[in-house]
C-alpha cells in the first residue's frame, strides 16, 4: 500500500512544496506502472498529476504524459507535451521520443534532424548514435548511417549489442571481412548467442570461407537445437560446398522448418546464391 502522503510529510518534517515533489513521484510511478499494463486511460490521469505537481523545471512528468500520449496514437497531443518539455529542457532522450513521432508520421528527414541534435546534446552517449544510425538507414542514407553506427560502438565498446547491429548492418552492405570483425566483437562479449553465429556464419561465406561458415552456422545449431533455420542455412552450405552426403541428411530434418523461418531461408539463399 502507498504510504498516506501526509503521512510521509509528518515524518520527515517536510515543507509543503516537498510534499508535493513526493506526490508527483508516486503519479509518475503508477502513471508508468498503468502504462505497462495497458490501462492507458489510467496512465495518462496519473501522468496528467504528476505534471501539475512537479516542479515546473523538470521535463521529466511532461516527457511521462508525451510518451503515454504517443502510445495511444494520439501524436497531435504527444508532441505538444513533448515540445512543452523541451522549452524546458532539451535531452538526447526527449530528441529520441521526438524523433520516433515524426517517424510514425513518415516524416524520416525531420526524425533524423531531431536525433542529430540529441547526438549534439550526448556526444559521449552510445543510444542516440545508435537510434540515429537507424533512422539513417531507414531513409537509406547508408554511408552516414555506418558512420553513426561506428561512432556508437566507440562510445560502448563493452556492450555486444552495438557490435551485433554494426556487424548485421555490414553484412546487408557486403562489407564481409568488416562484418566478421564486428560479429567477433559481439561474440567475445555474448558468446552464448546463437544469432550471432548464424550471422557470422553468412559473413564467412561472404568470403568463401565456406568451412568457417559450415562451422559457425553448426555452431548457431548447437546452442539452438530446435531452430530449423540453422539447419536449412546448413543443408545448404554443405550441399554448396560440395558435400552432398552430409547435405542429404539435414535434409530429412527440414520438414519441421516454419513458413518464416523458409522466407528467412529463402532471402538468405537468393542473397548468396545457395537457391
Amino acid at each position: 500500500m502507498t504510504p498516506d502522503f501526509e503521512t510521509i510529510r509528518e515524518l520527515f518534517a517536510m515543507s509543503e512544496a516537498s510534499s508535493i515533489r513526493v506526490q508527483s513521484r508516486q503519479n509518475g510511478a503508477k502513471g508508468r506502472a498503468a502504462l505497462e499494463n495497458g490501462d492507458y486511460e489510467s496512465a495518462i490521469s496519473h501522468f496528467k498529476l504528476a505534471v501539475e505537481q512537479s516542479d515546473s523545471k523538470s521535463p521529466w512528468a511532461l516527457m511521462d504524459l508525451g510518451a503515454a500520449y504517443a502510445t495511444c496514437d494520439n501524436v497531435p497531443q504527444a508532441f505538444r507535451q513533448y515540445q512543452k518539455a523541451k522549452r524546458v529542457q532539451k535531452s538526447g532522450e526527449l530528441m529520441i521520443a521526438l524523433a520516433a513521432l515524426y517517424q510514425h508520421l513518415g516524416r524520416q528527414n525531420d526524425a533524423i534532424l531531431r536525433l542529430k541534435e540529441g547526438v549534439e546534446l550526448e556526444p559521449d552517449s552510445a543510444f542516440p548514435h545508435h537510434k540515429l544510425a537507424e533512422a539513417l538507414r531507414r531513409a537509406g542514407y547508408r554511408s552516414e548511417a555506418l558512420d553513426a553506427a561506428q561512432v556508437a560502438v566507440a562510445c560502448a565498446p563493452d556492450q555486444a549489442f552495438y557490435h551485433y547491429w554494426l556487424g548485421e548492418f555490414l553484412l546487408e552492405l557486403a562489407k564481409f571481412e568488416e562484418s566478421k570483425d564486428a560479429l567477433h566483437a559481439a561474440i567475445e562479449l555474448s558468446p552464448g548467442d546463437d544469432n550471432l553465429y548464424f550471422l557470422v556464419s553468412q559473413a564467412f561465406w561472404g568470403q568463401g570461407k565456406q568451412q568457417e561458415a559450415i562451422r559457425s552456422i553448426r555452431l548457431a545449431s548447437d546452442i539452438d537445437t530446435a531452430n530449423m533455420l540453422y539447419v536449412g542455412l546448413l543443408e545448404r552450405y554443405l550441399r554448396f560446398s560440395g558435400m552432398v552426403a552430409e547435405a542429404d541428411q539435414e535434409t530429412r530434418r527440414l520438414s519441421k522448418l516454419e513458413p518464416y523461418d523458409r522466407e528467412v531461408l529463402q532471402r538468405v539463399s537468393t542473397r548468396f546464391n545457395l537457391c
